[in-house]
């Protein structure tokens, strides 16, 4: 965390920038806009931390940089120690070598296609009417509990063909495993993500099993159909990047959806602004819902050979840790980037990372996210924060809202 100097108003110290202080979770912005002015690309003994857009573009889209499983193995060995855990994080396709991730995420981008993914429309647009007709007039509730929360769980488990009596299972244990990433866990955490874990890599051992045995017209039919050949990828990588689906989907839409709408119950304007056509701006609205408050809040890589970032030395070997929320809020790139702006122009933020690890689902979770305001601004266009007490997910991974408290 920055901190001011005694004695000099406004000067701050940014040498102390920690990351993990629990005011990064509550409210990272001034802290972003001080370390992008004063040290933007920022050495704390660790990696260098970026906060501008072009310099995290030129890290995530450059070949000198990339990622290097050694270095996730190392880190994610001292946080989780042996163990089922620690297996199923480092075979994500995200921490893998180049030359694997390249092998595992190719058999799931050959699947999990475009039509596949607009194939879903009709599925979402149902099951998030549902969810909302649940609200009556005037009812408080929870936009995280009765929509955000579920809708994202069970699309991924519409895309896998998980059977419907086991879909409520998946939607507990992603929210609980989610903790394994993070580099702050704790004992408590990592025991219940554990058993989480354990329950959910069982079932899906078993739905995999099953299914290869009667394969359909489904996302896992057909990964286990490709996973064979020159380019099969084992059982084990199978089962983890699986469960990672439920983890990647599940966690942006999420927090996009409730980052996004606090935001617009806190300008008015702008949550009228969607009302008034909401047809016309949702896609639009959850664009700058992924930018204004972005839900991945890091990349990570490591360079590959001694570099420099806007004239910042970086030795090979070194990590670099690209700020996604800090990016999204630089005032070089978003003209007024601290306001939430419906008809933004030109709004491309990198909430979904670039280059080769590019979120795989980000079209999805764009359209679920979009799907949800809609319905939203369709269904309850006075709808206003019943609360203005926001507690913040105790993730430094993940950004959002632990609930939302309405007024419909």
């Amino acid at each position: 965390m920055t901190v001011a100097l005694d004695g000099e108003p406004g000067a701050w110290d940014t040498s102390s920038f920690d990351f993990l202080h629990p005011q990064m979770r509550i409210d990272p912005f001034p802290t972003f806009a001080v370390m992008r002015e004063s040290s933007p690309v920022h050495w704390d003994g660790r990696a260098h931390w970026v906060f501008r857009y072009d310099d995290a573009r030129s890290v995530l889209l450059g070949d000198e940089f990339g990622r290097v499983a050694s270095t996730f193995q190392k880190q994610y060995f001292e946080s989780l120690g042996a163990g089922q855990p620690y297996e199923y994080v480092i075979k994500r396709m995200t921490y893998l070598d180049r030359g694997d991730h390249q092998r595992v995420r190719g058999l799931f981008a050959q699947t999990f296609t475009p039509r596949r993914i607009e194939s879903l429309r009709p599925f979402i647009v149902d099951l998030v009417n549902r969810l909302l007709d649940q609200v009556e007039p005037g009812d408080q509730f929870d936009l995280l509990d009765v929509v955000a929360h579920p809708v994202p769980s069970l699309v991924i488990c519409e895309l896998l063909g998980v059977p419907i009596q086991d879909r409520a299972l998946f939607d507990g244990w992603t929210q609980r495993i989610a903790h394994l990433v993070s580099p702050a866990i704790t004992e408590s955490q990592y025991a219940d993500a554990a058993s989480a874990l354990g329950d959910e890599w069982q079932l899906m051992e078993d739905l995999i099993h099953d299914r290869s045995s009667n394969l359909g017209d489904d996302l896992l039919s057909d990964l286990i159909r490709a996973s064979v050949g020159d380019e099969a990828i084992s059982r084990q990588e199978l089962v983890s990047n699986c469960i990672f689906l439920f983890s990647a989907g599940h966690q942006t839409t999420r927090d996009t959806v409730g980052n996004g709408v606090l935001a617009m119950m806190r300008d008015r304007s702008q949550w009228e602004t969607l009302a008034d056509r909401p047809s016309e701006l949702a896609a639009a609205a959850a664009e700058e819902s992924l930018r204004y408050d972005a839900p991945v809040v890091q990349s990570w890589e490591v360079a590959f050979e001694d570099t420099e970032i806007a004239g910042y030395p970086i030795a090979e070997g070194e990590a670099v840790f690209p700020l996604l929320g800090a990016c999204n809020h630089d005032p070089d790139r978003f003209v007024n980037p601290d306001d939430f702006e419906i008809q933004r122009e030109n709004n491309v933020p990198i909430t979904f990372s670039l280059g080769p690890h590019h979120c795989m689902g980000s079209a999805l979770a764009r359209m679920e996210v979009s799907i949800i305001l809609e319905a939203l601004a369709t269904k309850m266009p006075s709808m206003s924060l019943a609360s203005e007490e926001i507690s913040w997910r105790d993730t430094v991974v993940f950004r959002g809202p632990e609930s939302l408290e309405l007024q419909a």
